[in-house]
């Protein structure tokens, strides 16, 4: 292969196509007409000596080589977009879409503040959101798919920076008639009851099974949900219970149909952090972005 006259713009065609695994988005992603991405393809396939791209119904699927080079490549592809970066960035006029990976909990509580702060100051930046189940966030950010993660993270893995953005406490809820809403909520009584857990990861189990087992305790889990949203809706019409975030059943909009209790054992308050990897730490867009972020939490 003669590197000297690699055209480079061939690795941008194949890091939106592997992103998007779909011919025709890569070309509106790149604003290039779809003839001359598949063109573009036909050269990169001929230098490398490999298809690169399997077409499927769903659009198109990578071979082995292409997995093989793609995150080095999308590496070397970022460092050279963050060099040529301008030092300053100006909200005001620069456009930029931001990726964040965070939970229904967090988006209900951050979104809307922040979005109020973007249109405000940054009219031309974008935002996209999905999923986060704290499991997928350190592969989405090793691998760029992601800019920022916001959850719940009690080790962030190497090469990866994080920064706490709000705290919330724990409380017990349950219907207001409840049976257990006349009565004090013991150890023994909680353990007993039927129990509704909130888990993002698809656990069987919480933060709270661990110091029951200690207590040589264990407690039915008769429903398993992955989103906080549904939630207090969930106990409204239910014999379940559940510990859940305090800010969860303020946003819920129906904390006066819920009777609320102190957990009968002691749990640490939840703390959001929001991470990112260390190779966007000196990128000054997504440095404002983080900025902002920390700000809008700072005054929930």
């Amino acid at each position: 292969m003669n590197y000297e006259h690699f055209d480079l713009n061939l690795l941008n065609v194949f890091d939106a196509v592997m992103t998007e695994l779909n011919v025709t988005r890569a070309s509106e992603r790149l604003n290039m007409t779809q003839p001359a991405v598949s063109n573009a393809l036909k050269r990169l396939r001929h230098l490398l000596n490999d298809e690169l791209f399997i077409k499927v119904p769903s659009g198109v699927s990578p071979t082995p080589k292409a997995l093989q080079i793609w995150q080095p490549l999308r590496e070397a592809l970022n460092q050279i977009r963050q060099t040529l970066e301008p030092v300053e960035f100006d909200p005001a006029t620069e456009t930029a879409t931001f990726t964040i990976a965070l939970n229904d909990f967090s988006a209900a509580l951050i979104l809307p503040p922040l979005m109020r702060v973007i249109e405000a100051i940054a009219p031309q930046i974008n935002l996209r959101t999905i999923p986060n189940t704290h499991i997928n966030a350190p592969m989405l950010l090793e691998q760029a798919e992601i800019d920022i993660a916001i959850g719940v993270f009690p080790s962030p893995p190497p090469r990866v920076r994080s920064h706490p953005l709000l705290t919330s406490p724990w409380i017990c809820a349950m219907r207001r008639d409840h049976s257990l809403a006349r009565k004090k909520l013991t150890l023994n009584r909680y353990a007993q009851a039927n129990h509704l857990l909130v888990t993002l990861t698809g656990e069987s189990t919480g933060v709270i099974d661990p110091l029951l087992q200690e207590r040589g305790l264990h407690r039915r889990i008769g429903l398993t949900v992955n989103q906080f949203s549904v939630a207090p809706q969930i106990l409204v019409n239910s014999d379940l219970i559940a510990v859940l975030p305090t800010r969860v059943i303020q946003l819920s909009g129906i904390a006066n149909q819920l009777h609320l209790t102190a957990i009968p054992i002691e749990i640490n308050p939840t703390t959001v952090k929001m991470m990112w990897h260390e190779r966007s730490q000196r990128n000054t867009a997504q440095t404002w972005f983080r900025t902002q972020l920390a700000e809008v939490c700072s005054r929930l």
